[in-house]
């Protein structure tokens, strides 16, 4: 079996349905034996067609071990033919083949699946001939074998369509992942061309003025050096927290999980209670992603610098078209007014997760008050609505 068939989910329904049917057809068969008497053979039929039938429906295993020792199902097959040789074509459990055409079709590759048919085929022919009390007629002649041959040939036709869709969409994931990454590498660029690039563009004017501050005004040369010296640790930081967020997120994981590594890592050694809500919620726009968690990063960092909180709580949830993302704290809280001053002072915490948001068409809303914690709600377009304007 092909990997690409073995991962269809509608194969794995289709056995679990076919597994169904035997069970039905099973006890529609029953009825067929009310004036007849039970056979030995026919007793250890009606057993293993019960215990197989329950198998299916009930284990959730069942499909994938098929698909995985396709031999089982030829095994299947042969044991159904040996049934209607030995309990005869006029028997009501030949009805219960078909759920064995339906497993052969889809489970096995084309070769296997003829040479499956052809023994079922030929059981059925076998019993007809040595059942001489039956009149043979069109349908009991014919009309069995061209149905087993069908059922399989519907199943071989189903299992190329779903192992076709499955490779399109692997197709396409592929194709979204390229474009993922192309929209990394961009998100990168303008990062490092917004932050570090400039600061390190000043940094080289600034030092470069420094000879001629040395010996005109060694006081301003020494003022301007602590400049380079902050300015640069300030690039490092940039950096640093830069290529943390990058490795948070894998846009092959599910968001949920990416949120809940980066707040655990970002409380990890804090004196903090971290309670974590997330919901399981699909975000597949890169710069949803990125910008969320860079934004959530920041008001976390926030709360722990500044709050001095005993617990904090990181809740997700879809609302709509949009996501949300809240993180609450038990902390002092503070007044909303004293923001400007705050950036003023050179803080832009709070301004740099906004703008983060604003640039995906997303937004951020505080609520706060002194004494009273801060809750930090983090909304932003599902599907990525401005994604394209962003890069």
């Amino acid at each position: 079996m092909s990997d690409d068939a073995t991962d269809v989910m509608e194969v794995r329904t289709l056995i679990r349905v076919a597994f169904l049917m035997r069970m039905m057809t099973l006890l529609a068969s029953l009825a067929g034996f009310v004036e007849r008497t039970l056979s030995p053979v026919a007793i250890v039929a009606i057993a293993f067609l019960t215990l197989s039938s329950m198998a299916g429906i009930s284990l959730p295993s069942v499909p994938d071990f098929l698909q995985r020792h396709p031999l089982l199902v030829m095994v299947d097959g042969l044991v159904m033919t040996a049934l209607m040789v030995a309990l005869g074509t006029d028997n009501p459990l030949v009805l219960v083949a078909l759920s064995s055409c339906v497993v052969t079709g889809v489970v096995l590759p084309p070769l296997p699946a003829a040479l499956s048919t052809v023994a079922m085929v030929g059981g059925y022919l076998t019993a007809s001939l040595l059942d001489r009390e039956i009149d043979s007629s069109f349908l009991v002649a014919f009309g069995f074998p061209i149905t087993f041959v069908s059922v399989v040939v519907l199943g071989q036709v189903f299992r190329l369509l779903a192992t076709r869709k499955r490779q399109s969409e692997r197709a396409f994931a592929d194709l979204v992942s390229g474009a993922a990454a192309a929209a990394e590498r961009a998100r990168l660029a303008r990062e490092l061309h917004d932050s570090t690039a400039k600061t390190l563009q000043g940094l080289t004017l600034t030092a470069q003025s420094l000879e001629h501050w040395i010996q005109r005004d060694p006081q301003r040369a020494a003022a301007e050096a602590g400049d380079i010296a902050r300015a640069s640790a300030d690039a490092v930081a940039r950096l640093r927290e830069l290529l943390s967020t990058l490795r948070q997120d894998h846009l092959d994981q599910p968001f949920h999980e990416s949120l809940a590594a980066l707040a655990r890592d970002c409380t990890h050694g804090r004196d903090v209670r971290l309670r974590l809500d997330l919901e399981e919620v699909s975000v597949s726009a890169p710069s949803v992603r990125y910008e969320l968690l860079a934004a959530a990063r920041e008001a976390i960092l926030n709360a722990l610098a500044h709050s001095g909180a005993d617990r904090l709580s990181v809740r997700m949830c879809s609302d709509g078209d949009d996501l949300l993302v809240e993180i609450a704290d038990d902390g002092c809280g503070f007044s909303l007014e004293v923001l400007p001053e705050r950036e003023r002072e050179g803080h832009f915490g709070v301004r740099g997760y906004t703008e983060r948001l604003a640039q995906v068409g997303g937004r951020a809303e505080i609520e706060t008050a002194s004494g009273r914690g801060t809750s930090v709600r983090l909304v932003a377009p599902l599907m990525g609505l401005k994604e394209a304007s962003y890069v």
